[in-house]
């Protein structure tokens, strides 16, 4: 294959979605204040910029010095650049990518509360973009969240505007996804979150597990995904790489070598669809502790809630530069068929107290999906976010459906779900549905 045909496959979502991709000659700096560079979450942000910006666009330079890899991140000790350097190189073998101080024409993205004009900043749960110097708070714990949302914001600002000016400022924080900071100290590095399962591994439930890697890796990942890695699901991902897609290799393996090299030392992997895996058709009661449900394929969400699912996380891209968020706690007001109707082919059962049971599935036809690349980290920074918030003290902080939106100055606005009348959840056994997850870690969420 050679350069053309591969940027062709690379960029073919993103003009599905009709965006055109970045002016491949416009080089981009990434540079960072010294003092951030060197904490937890200026590192996070440095690892999430190079990673998203060097999807983006094919020439990204590093223009901050290198240093050790902090000790709360996997990878710790190694060169921080020469990291950042290998990911760009393996997702994108034709791009432009090294490391250099910031020269005459360069578009600079620069991270930090100060040292630039424009900042990208995260502290602790909060994000700002804007003119400097960004007004966070200073939070003392490490936490990354905000970190990595900084970034998110500052990618969709470049790419919306083609490199415009942060003329805007704009804050928010993701621990109740409000506009505006807030002063939480909590912090998620290192938490122990059990049983973590992921049905679907594409651009969103990969990044999911990027994210929660970044944190902690004390979990059990549980893999569910029947699909193969593709060129165009490079530049979504945070993940994927172009040896990954020569080979096609299933999603759940591409996946659970990233967790495995990051320091996740229980790994499960499936890969077949959700209907058609044992690890959750035969799992035990409490077996699961959070489901990311990122599938969207086979009726999934009928599979799913006809299994009496434990709490259930997840984050949609939308065509409008949105991502919505949602949060379904098992036996508590809408279910996820609520927002996500089945087809009329799946008949709901009364009570579904037996999986086998559930009518079979059809193959559909694969949808192509379409989305940008902003939008899918910013879907499994999401997701990954409320999973690390499990661990917290009073749980949850938010309305069940959280909507981010960047197609211009950015927005978030959370909003109940309500239940669908007519719905199979109506028919599901409360005792049974509890009896199900008893023993699971977030039991105590059930309605």
């Amino acid at each position: 294959m050679d350069q053309q045909q591969f940027y062709d496959q690379l960029n073919d979502r993103m003009r599905r979605y009709g965006a055109s991709p970045l002016d491949p000659t416009q080089v981009i700096t990434i540079t960072a204040s010294p003092d951030y560079l060197a904490s937890y979450d200026g590192q996070v942000a440095a690892l999430v910029a190079c990673n998203l910006i060097g999807r983006l666009s094919p020439s990204v330079q590093i223009g901050f010095p290198d240093i050790a890899i902090h000790p709360r991140l996997p990878w710790a000790g190694r060169s921080l650049v020469g990291h950042a350097l290998d990911a760009m190189r393996a997702a994108d073998p034709f791009g432009s990518y090294g490391a250099r101080v910031l020269a005459g024409g360069d578009f600079r993205f620069h991270l930090g509360p100060d040292g630039h004009d424009a900042v990208v900043h995260g502290s602790g749960w909060n994000a700002y973009i804007g003119q400097r110097p960004s007004p966070l708070p200073l939070v003392t714990s490490d936490v990354g969240v905000g970190a990595a949302q900084a970034v998110v914001l500052g990618a969709g600002h470049l790419f919306r505007t083609r490199f415009g000016a942060m003329t805007g400022p704009f804050a928010c924080n993701a621990w109740d996804w409000t506009d505006g900071p807030s002063p939480v100290n909590f912090s998620p590095v290192g938490a122990s979150l059990g049983k973590v399962m992921t049905t679907g591994l594409g651009s969103v439930g990969s990044a999911a597990n990027y994210f929660l890697t970044l944190a902690t890796r004390d979990f059990r990942a549980i893999l569910v995904d029947h699909d193969g890695v593709g060129i165009h699901n490079i530049t979504r991902s945070p993940l994927f790489t172009d040896a990954h897609a020569k080979i096609g290799l299933a999603k759940v393996e591409a996946v659970a070598a990233f967790l495995r090299g990051a320091g996740v030392e229980d790994v499960a992997v499936d890969p077949v669809a959700l209907h058609e895996s044992a690890l959750w058709k035969s799992r035990e009661a409490g077996w699961t502790d959070v489901l990311i449900s990122a599938a969207n394929e086979f009726n999934v969400r009928y599979h799913i809630e006809m299994g009496f699912p434990p709490i259930q996380l997840y984050a949609t891209t939308g065509r409008n530069w949105q991502v919505t968020l949602m949060r379904h706690l098992p036996g508590a007001k809408a279910c996820s068929l609520c927002v996500f109707p089945p087809d009329k082919k799946f008949a709901p059962t009364t009570c579904a107290t037996d999986a086998s049971d559930t009518p079979q599935t059809t193959i559909e036809e694969k949808r192509a999906d379409a989305a940008l690349p902003f939008l899918s980290f910013a879907a499994g920074l999401m997701t990954a976010a409320e999973v690390l918030k499990l661990t917290a003290p009073g749980y949850p902080f938010s309305a069940e459906r959280v909507m981010f939106s960047l197609k211009g100055q950015p927005l978030l606005v959370g909003t109940p779900i309500p239940h669908r009348t007519g719905c199979p959840c109506e028919g599901r056994h409360k005792g049974v549905h509890q009896a199900a997850i008893a023993g699971s870690r977030y039991a105590e969420f059930a309605g």
